[in-house]
Order: C-alpha cells, then sequence, then structure tokens
C-alpha cells in the first residue's frame, strides 16, 4: 500500500544510494531491490516511488539495478555520485503530495561504469533521453559527455509547473549508445540524485514571514503610541506650569 506524509515542496532522493545530508538537505535512502522486467518501489511515509521497466537478458548479476563507482571521485558532495540506479529501459520516478506551483528540478548524474583510460572500458557510450511531466526536457544525454569525462558530475537544472500535486521524471534509452562495454548489458538511463525545490515560499514559511511582519507594525505602533503620550504628557506639564504662572501674575497685578 502506498502511504505518503502531508503536502510537501520540497523532495530529495540519492538514487541508487544511503541517506545523505547536505547541508540542510537529507537525501533519502534509495537502495530498494527494483528486481525484474517491471518493478515498483515505494518506502512507507515518503512521497516519493519510483518504477524500473526493463529486463536484462544478457547478465547473471542479481541487483544489477544499483551500481557503485568503479573510478576514482573527485567532485564536491562526492557521497550523491559514488551510487546511482540504472535501467534497461526506462527509469521513471514519482513526486507525490506536492504542492503546486514552479519548482527547480536538478537531476544529477556520473558516469561511475567506464573508465578514463586507454582501455576498452573507456570506449563505452551511454545515450538516453529525459521526460519531465512527460515533455522530453533532453535528447540523446550523454552522462560523460555533459560531464567533460567519465567520474566528473553534471547537474542539469530544469524549471517545472506542479499543477496536480504531482511530479513525474522520466529516463529512456531509445536504443542509442553501447551494449556491452565494459560488459555485456551496460547501457541505459542512469542518474546519480534528485533534487526538487519550490521558486516560491511555501505556505508555512510564509505564515510565520507574515506573522513576523504583523508584530513588527504593532511594534511600530504601541511605539508611536508611547511617544505620542510622552509628548503630550509633557506638553500638558508645560501647559499648566505656563497656567499656574500667569495665575499668580494677574493675582499680583490686583494686588
Amino acid at each position: 500500500m502506498l502511504e505518503t506524509r502531508g503536502s510537501s515542496y520540497s523532495l530529495y532522493i540519492n538514487c541508487g544510494g544511503n541517506l545523505v545530508t547536505d547541508g540542510k538537505k537529507t537525501y533519502d535512502d534509495d537502495t530498494g531491490e527494483t528486481t525484474g522486467p517491471a518493478s515498483f518501489h515505494n518506502d512507507r511515509g515518503k512521497n516519493w516511488a519510483l518504477i524500473n521497466n526493463g529486463h536484462l537478458f544478457d547478465t547473471d548479476r542479481v541487483n544489477y539495478y544499483n551500481v557503485t563507482n568503479s573510478t576514482k571521485l573527485v567532485m564536491e558532495n562526492v557521497e550523491l555520485y559514488m551510487n546511482a540506479r540504472v535501467s534497461p529501459t526506462s527509469l521513471t520516478y514519482y513526486g507525490f503530495c506536492l504542492g503546486n506551483g514552479n519548482y527547480t528540478v536538478k537531476l544529477h548524474f556520473a558516469e561511475i561504469m567506464f573508465t578514463d583510460d586507454k582501455t576498452y572500458s573507456s570506449l563505452g557510450r551511454r545515450v538516453f533521453d529525459i521526460y519531465i511531466q512527460r515533455n522530453l526536457v533532453a535528447k540523446d544525454f550523454n552522462i560523460a559527455k555533459e560531464a567533460g569525462g567519465v567520474g566528473k558530475a553534471v547537474i542539469k537544472n530544469f524549471t517545472v509547473v506542479v499543477t496536480s500535486n504531482a511530479l513525474e521524471i522520466r529516463l529512456y534509452w531509445a536504443g542509442k549508445g553501447t551494449t556491452s562495454i565494459p560488459f555485456r548489458s551496460v547501457y541505459g538511463p542512469l542518474i546519480s540524485a534528485i533534487s526538487v525545490d519550490p521558486n516560491f515560499i511555501p505556505p508555512s514559511e510564509s505564515g510565520s514571514s507574515s506573522i513576523s511582519i504583523i508584530r513588527v507594525v504593532v511594534a511600530v505602533v504601541v511605539a508611536g503610541a508611547i511617544i505620542i503620550l510622552i509628548f503630550g504628557i509633557l506638553w500638558w506639564k508645560r501647559f499648566l506650569g505656563w497656567e499656574r504662572s500667569v495665575g499668580r501674575g494677574n493675582h499680583h497685578e490686583v494686588n
């Protein structure tokens, strides 16, 4: 049974890897098994799920759909790129219960299955398409080419509109690139991490901001009232003093 939290305004997934904290962001663990030609995976309490379509006929590896880097990685936030999700055909992530509005979607990639040397393993090419909200946003995407080499990070940024509280990110292999380098069945989409942030102030934060503004306004009004009251008291005391002095003068004149 699919269970989710209440409304959310962000989403962070360490695809194929363990829980990772990067500053104020915590990337969810994504190490659950998705074996088989059509697999669905969702952890209780999380507002996302994934579907992995396609079967690797040329490999006997049990958990091929989660891979670990085979080269030395040198980049920021290296924990996000040490593991990855792969699929022979199609890999789709769904975000649920997202507040409607504009978001910045960042897809993190690093080619960690090929090598950067003169061996046979360096000849591999991974090519796939990227769809967000069922719209093609990147065709014939090649991770190593975009990053300037294997084992290097590249982040693709997209502005996305969520209108039905759901986000769909789909990576699709269209039959391009190599299929057996460095060994059989190395092809299809690969992704390291996903981050989704709102391009607006979420309601809870907006409410807090409104409360803060109201408090400032009230404080200013109260301070202004106090100042006016003080000036009024001083003026009244001065007026009384003047009135008394005038009264004494009139009394002397009568005498």
